[in-house]
Formats: structure tokens, sequence, C-alpha cells
């Protein structure tokens, strides 16, 4: 016999629901990689290092049982606490400098108000709440990652080897080669090399001591954990893939975008990495958050096609006469561009390589943008 829903019997069910990566949409940031810079001597490379790392090894290599063991923000973690970084000063770090996107406040207001909103996050929690402070969001709708410095106890001797371990690091040249989503390939030289020295770092040198048990004790919220918190909210809301709205950009978005496309829901790609793009069905670049609430609020109305309708005729005089569910979201958005549109793209196989490499383009210098202006506010 089947369950009978209270709320379905009030007529009260959803259909719709959307769930947020906030880094690159509310935040213009790469969060980990900016607290590394504040506390760790050439912080910003060395995490750039061990991000192309994780990159390599996962989505060209495919070595098995990576899960998310080789997270940059894992393996930052322990030259985090080297560092003399601890939970305080980190939160205080993110509560005075994390930047939020321009509308983001309002579109997550319109989110909240609207349809069942969760956000499932690789920031460290630290961020993920500065963040929710910010922008007034609940943090009860946060999944991030978990980092706990201060638990863990490491020697001088240990701090002192890991900065000097980090100061080699920073000669290792990194590969600029660009390689194509699972296609086989031959590594050049300097990504063999690189490999070669974080292998003997993390897989040997630092794997059974006070930095290896730091490692395991940062819980990450990657590609693997974003796909079974899909499912998992999907039970909770039984709401379809064909009814979800999945806002990302990072490279972990790729498995859950895809996953969301191929159910026919709304898979955007927001100023998104490469491979992000790869998993979208939409791709968006933009300085403003508010153009996801018309693209989501047409969703919510007549489903990806009636997207795909809009995203065809994406010119301003359709956008100033067409009927839309709220037309107040359009006109917001309009108003805050005047001259040009924010890029939309529906993504297809034949555009897809020119969008990603388009779309990566624009997210490492809007990321770099505001870096420079919190190295100019501190």
């Amino acid at each position: 016999m089947d369950e009978v829903n209270p709320m379905a019997e009030m007529g009260l069910v959803h259909d719709k629901q959307i769930i947020i990566e906030p880094q690159g949409f509310i935040t213009p940031s790469n969060t980990i990689r900016n607290l590394a810079a504040e506390f760790i001597e050439h912080g910003a490379r060395l995490y750039d290092m061990f991000d192309r790392y994780d990159s390599v090894i996962t989505y060209i290599l495919n070595r098995d049982n990576v899960g998310n063991s080789s997270d940059a923000g894992k393996l930052i973690a322990p030259f985090l606490k080297a560092s003399e970084a601890g939970d305080y000063n980190v939160s205080k770090y993110y509560r005075e400098n994390l930047p939020v996107m321009p509308g983001a406040a309002e579109a997550m207001e319109y989110f909240l108000n609207t349809l069942p909103t969760f956000i499932d996050t690789r920031m460290y929690e630290h961020a993920a709440y500065a963040l929710c402070e910010a922008v007034n969001v609940p943090i009860s709708i946060v999944n991030a990652s978990s980092l706990e410095l201060d638990s863990t106890s490491m020697s001088r001797q240990t701090a002192r080897e890991l900065r000097k371990t980090a100061a080699d690091l920073s000669k290792v040249k990194i590969s600029k080669t660009q390689y194509e989503l699972n296609v086989p390939v031959e590594l050049d030289e300097d990504e063999v090399n690189m490999i070669s020295a974080l292998d003997e770092v993390f897989l040997r040198k630092l794997q059974k001591s006070e930095a290896g048990e730091l490692m395991q004790n940062t819980s990450m919220v990657g590609s693997n954990e974003k796909a079974y918190a899909l499912l998992d909210i999907r039970k909770g809301t039984q709401v379809d893939l064909d009814g979800t709205a999945y806002v990302g950009g990072e490279q972990s978005d790729f498995q859950v975008l895809d996953l969301v496309k191929d159910g026919n829901g709304l898979a955007i790609s927001f100023n998104g990495a490469e491979f992000a793009v790869h998993g979208s069905n939409v791709a968006i670049l933009s300085e403003d958050a508010t153009v996801v609430t018309v693209l989501v609020s047409k969703f919510y109305d007549t489903g990806i096609q009636g997207v795909f309708d809009l995203i065809d005729n994406w010119n301003r005089d359709y956008l100033k006469n067409a009927d839309f569910p709220d037309r107040n979201l359009v006109d917001e958005m309009l108003r805050r561009h005047p001259k040009k549109l924010p890029e939309v793209y529906r993504v297809t196989r034949d555009n897809v390589s020119e969008i990603a490499a388009k779309s990566d383009e624009y997210r490492t210098k809007l990321f770099r943008k505001y870096e420079k202006k919190a190295a100019k506010k501190n």
C-alpha cells in the first residue's frame, strides 16, 4: 500500500528544487586557495599544484579508488596547521575577507522563498558559515567540507619539516599542458616530475605522520559526495532529476551536473571550470548572480525545454517583451545590464569544448580580479 503524503494531500508538494555550489556563484573566489595564500608562504602556488595533481590523477590518469583523497583541500590542510592556522583565525579570516557576488543575496532570497534550496559545497565549513552570514542564508541547508585544525596535534619538528617541504615543492614546475577529458594522453615531462614529487610526499612521506592524520580527518565534499548528496536530497524531497536545478562551477561538480543533465534537469555551469562545463547543459558567464534567478524561474514554470527556448531567444528585445513567470526578475536583470547581457549558452556536444575553454578563462580572470581587490583592501 502506498504511503499517504499529507503535504501532497494539502497541495503543498514542490516538484522543483535547487542545489548550489557557491564558489563562482555566490562568492567569486576559490576560498581554500585564498586561505592558503593568506597563511602559507607561496600558498597559492602550492594550492595550484595540489589542485593540478588532483585533476590529472583523477580525470586524466583515472587512478582507481582516489575518491576525494587527493583533493587539494585535504592535501593543503597539514600545511595550514604547520603555518599556525587555527579554527578561530581561519573563521575570522573568512568573516573579514569573503567576497560576495553582486546579486547573490537577492538570488538566495528568491530561491529560499520559492523552492526547496540546498547548498552542497567543497568549501570548508568556516567559509560556508561566513558566507551564510553574509547573504542571510540558514546554515541548516548547508553541507560543507569539514576541517578541524585545533583537534589534531602537531609537533614543532613536524611543522618545521612541512614548511621545508612546502618550500621545496614551490620550486617544482607546474605544467600548462591542456588535456582532453577522458582521452588517453602522454603526460609531458613537467607533469611527470610534479606527480612523482607529490606521490613521494603524500603517498609515502606523510602517510603515517601527524600530517597524514590531519588529512585523514579532513572530510572533503568532492565529486562522489556531491553525487550521493543529490540522491539523498532527491529521496528526501521526492523531487525527480527532471525537477532539479543544480548550479555549480567546480571541477568536482562535473559528475553531479552530468547526472542532472542526463535526468533532463537544469545543470548550470556558472563561471565554471573546464570540466564543470562538460557536465552541464547550460553555461553562464557573468559577474552577477541575478541571471540565474531568471533561468530558474523559467525552469520552475516550464521545465528544461522552456529554459532552452529562452536561451535560443536570448536578446534584449525578447526579454523586454516576452511573458515571464516573474517579470520583476527579468526587469531587474535588464536594469543591471543596460549595455551587454550576461553570456548564456545552451551546451551541446558540438560547442562544449569551445564554451568550456572560454568559461575556464573567464573564471580565472574573475577570481584574480577579486583577489586583487582583497589585496588592496588589506
